[in-house]
Order: C-alpha cells, then structure tokens, then sequence
C-alpha cells in the first residue's frame, strides 16, 4: 500500500523539521547534492551542525497490511507484524548509492543514516509537518549496519514503530534501527567530545590529519 505523499515530500519536511527543533543551528544551508554529485556520494542531503556533520539518504516505504508479507509469513522475523513498513534498497546493478554511502560512513562514523518515515498516510503526515515532528516519527539505519549488498538482486529492508529491530531481506538479516532519540543522544555525545571543546584543540587535531595524509616531501 502507498503511502500517499512523495519522496520528495518526505526529505523536505524531514529537513526543515530536524532543523527547526534542533538546539543548535546548522554552520550555513543544507548542502544538496545534484544528481551528478549524487552519484558520487550517495547521500540526498548533509547538513553541517557545529563539528557533526550529517548525511541522509532518504527512502520512501510502502506499508504492508496484508498477512501474506513474506517478512512475516515465513515467521523469520521475530518481532515484526503487520501492519509494518517496507523500503526498497537501490539494486547493486543499477546504482553505486550503498557502496558510497559505506565509504562516506567509514570517513564520517555514526553520522551517516538512511532515513524512513513512520507515518502511514498523507493525513499524518501534513499533522507531523505542522507539529514538527517528521524527524521524530522517522527511522534511522546505518548502511554499516546493513553491510555490503551480497549480489545484485532486489534487497529491501522491513521495520515497524517501537521495534528496535529491523529485518535485511530477502533471506531475513536483523538490523539495527534508531530512533530519533537515539540519534540525539549520540550527537550530544559527539558534541562533549574533547576535540569540540575549544577550537585551539580542534585546528591542532585537523593540523596532524592533514600530516598523516601528506606525502614526506610535501610534509
């Protein structure tokens, strides 16, 4: 079953929702890549909070009501009911978009996510919109989590509200899912890091990155 509302619709609302009710402004706009720079990088949009900066793929589910889902039919999925929600992971044929964003999340660890909505309908969605709750009534996944594709056929990845498990499938995978809450509380986390502190302890730490990564001569 569709959910009614776009995509498109979904990654606005969740960016100027997570951004509207965040205690700490974004260092400048949300940066969204164009399709060329997309292809490239994996993500929809980064948006830079002070010393966290954070990438999202978004993906638009569909929501099964029916008992015939194979997630719950074959009985491989403990926890998982209907009704539930299922996303469609982009094919390791037809696009780089995983791959990428592995190789982002080993640059960036714990800040890069897929993101899902929770929301079952159009009329929930435009009540979360206006209460600002579109980030909050989300799911979040590290593509680690999911690991590597293991072929090229199609994969999706089936969850359900107040389960912190989701399912990697077709030959059913636990995975971790986050909530909003979980993710606020690693980036306060992040954010009491020594490094982000003072600057003077953050520019001598971008100082000895940018030696380890230089060559002997240029150093």
């Amino acid at each position: 079953m569709k959910v009614g509302y776009m995509e498109f619709s979904f990654g606005y609302a969740f960016t100027e929702n997570l951004i509207r009710s965040s205690s700490a402004a974004p260092v400048g706009a949300p940066v969204f890549p164009n399709l060329i720079h997309e292809g490239h990088s994996g993500f929809d949009i980064r948006i830079n909070f002070p010393g966290v900066p954070l990438f999202f793929q978004y993906k638009l589910p569909e929501l099964m009501k029916r008992g015939t889902a194979f997630e719950v039919a074959s009985g491989h999925c403990p926890g998982l009911s209907i009704p539930f929600f299922r996303i469609a992971m982009m094919r390791r044929d037809v696009s780089r978009q995983h791959e990428l964003l592995l190789r982002f999340e080993a640059r960036y660890p714990s800040n890069v996510f897929y993101a899902a909505p929770c929301i079952a309908n159009i009329s929930d969605f435009d009540r979360s919109y206006n209460g600002a709750t579109i980030a909050r009534q989300s799911i979040f996944v590290s593509p680690g989590d999911i690991g590597p594709l293991p072929d090229d056929k199609a994969h999706s990845l089936a969850y359900k509200p107040g389960l912190a498990t989701g399912y990697f499938c077709s030959k059913p995978k636990p995975t971790k899912v986050q909530t909003f809450d979980d993710l606020a509380a690693l980036f306060r986390e992040q954010f009491a890091e020594k490094r982000f502190a003072e600057v003077g302890e953050a520019a001598r730490e971008m100082r000895e990155n940018v030696l380890e990564l230089a060559s002997p001569s240029m150093r």
